[in-house]
């Protein structure tokens, strides 16, 4: 039965591989909704889904509590992109609170569909480095590994960036071979869906469109990445013209910059040895009283002012740390205290737990075959590992200068992913004209 098996999948074609096994990682990502806690109120998910349904009503983008406070706690991609499914579901006026968060949870079971996308890009991105082999290994690792689908059971931003940051690492490799104007647009839209949905990735997205450039600028005019971020720009506009009249200060992508600096940036969290390194209830707290004020531009300008003044006034503290924010990142420090604080985000303890041994087991086979294939002998695989490079290192120097919360390990995982699928595929890279 099993060599019957591997007969026939070694008859299929590369297409209906992929599709099995991306279809397959659909159907877990569908069945991993059903185990997702309880919407919780105070989450960023509850923020989300509100703002999806308030965005084609009399009061978009206002504080969960208060209509007349608007808000940009968050960009705005993900509520967009879930509005019109908030849109075929109205919520019945009637209903409990209770009933209202059961209706509000269901738009959770469209982000897998998001995850999806991932897997192809993921396959997209390898088969352009390495050939269909390791495109098909990468893509089933990528519906293994729990740093991957856990965040795709709720509605945050995470699905949705990695999404956009995949498609935006495919498109790159294809537009290098022969930049057009669609693929020029692709890139920049694409840099621009990352800004708007995690608003710390922009920098990732800019800075790996310039090392494609650099690798290529011989054959690429420096005007192309140059309008690709213009659009990318031009993207947000939109975004930034809507909150310039809402708020005192100037908004251009969220307002959360505040509360995560006052969060990382106080005495349990370069003092107490139990939050060392990390943030805590309490800094948000104490930053929220010291900081009253409803409108969210002043609130975060003043709790960055603040948080900045406090690490400058303990700077000898900065090396212990940032230290102890990369041994949280790594999830070798307290990793029950992050599984207990991803309770209130909606994640079950045992997918948290799944998602810290998956790095375990990830992290250093892929140091490991990051050593074995340190001599690419191919420019596109040479590309790559220049890509791999910067996006690891990019996901450590993030935790180093905010905290070490493991969703900041996205890009980390997306390149270790690749890096390990094109070890284990071992076979030379294939011919760059050869890629359809």
């Amino acid at each position: 039965m099993k060599r019957k098996l591997v007969e026939t999948w070694s008859t299929l074609t590369y297409g209906r591989r992929l599709a099995i096994i991306s279809v397959t990682g659909l159907f877990g990502r569908l069945l991993y909704v059903g185990f997702e806690r309880p919407l919780r109120i105070w989450s960023d998910e509850h923020w989300y889904i509100t703002q999806a349904y308030r965005l084609f009503g009399d009061h978009p983008w206002s504080s969960i509590f208060d209509y007349s406070i608007p808000t940009a706690s968050h960009g705005p991609l993900v509520s967009v992109f879930m509005s019109p499914f908030a849109a075929l579901s109205p919520l019945n006026p009637n209903a409990t609170a209770h009933e209202t968060n059961i209706a509000m949870a269901e738009l959770r079971y469209v982000v897998p569909f998001v995850g999806f996308l991932s897997l192809l890009g993921i396959a997209s991105v390898v088969r352009q480095i390495a050939g269909d082999r390791a495109a098909l290994i990468a893509t089933s690792l990528a519906v293994m590994y729990p740093g991957l689908w856990i965040r795709d059971g709720l509605v945050v931003s995470e699905p949705f960036a990695i999404a956009a940051f995949v498609w935006l690492l495919a498109t790159l490799l294809r537009w290098r071979r022969g930049p057009s104007w669609p693929l020029t647009l692709a890139v920049g839209l694409l840099i621009g869906a990352v800004a708007l949905s995690r608003a710390e990735m922009l920098a990732l997205a800019v800075i790996v469109t310039g090392v494609v450039w650099w690798h290529d600028r011989s054959t690429v005019p420096l005007w192309r990445p140059l309008v690709a971020v213009s659009i990318a720009a031009m993207s947000c506009v939109p975004w930034v013209a809507y909150n310039s009249h809402r708020f005192e200060k100037p908004v251009y992508l969220s307002t959360n910059l505040g509360i995560t600096l006052a969060g990382a940036n106080c005495h349990l969290a370069y003092y107490d040895g139990r939050y060392l390194g990390y943030d805590d209830m309490g800094c948000w707290a104490a930053a929220s009283v010291a900081h009253p004020s409803p409108d969210e531009s002043i609130r975060s300008s003043e709790m960055t002012h603040d948080a900045w003044q406090y690490a400058k006034a303990h700077i000898s503290r900065w090396p212990i740390v940032i230290a102890a924010r990369e041994a949280w990142f790594f999830g070798l420090y307290r990793p029950q205290w992050v599984v207990f604080m991803s309770l209130g985000s909606g994640q079950r303890a045992w997918a948290t737990w799944a998602q810290a041994v998956g790095g375990y087991i990830l992290f250093p086979i892929f140091l490991w075959a990051m050593w074995r294939r340190r001599h690419p002998s191919s420019p596109v695989e040479r590309l790559a590992r220049r890509l791999i490079f910067v996006t690891a290192a990019f996901s450590v120097a993030l935790a180093a200068i905010f905290v070490g919360h493991w969703r900041y390990r996205l890009g980390l995982d997306l390149v270790a992913l690749i890096g390990v699928s094109l070890w284990l595929a071992d076979s030379p890279p294939r011919d760059e004209t050869a890629i359809a």
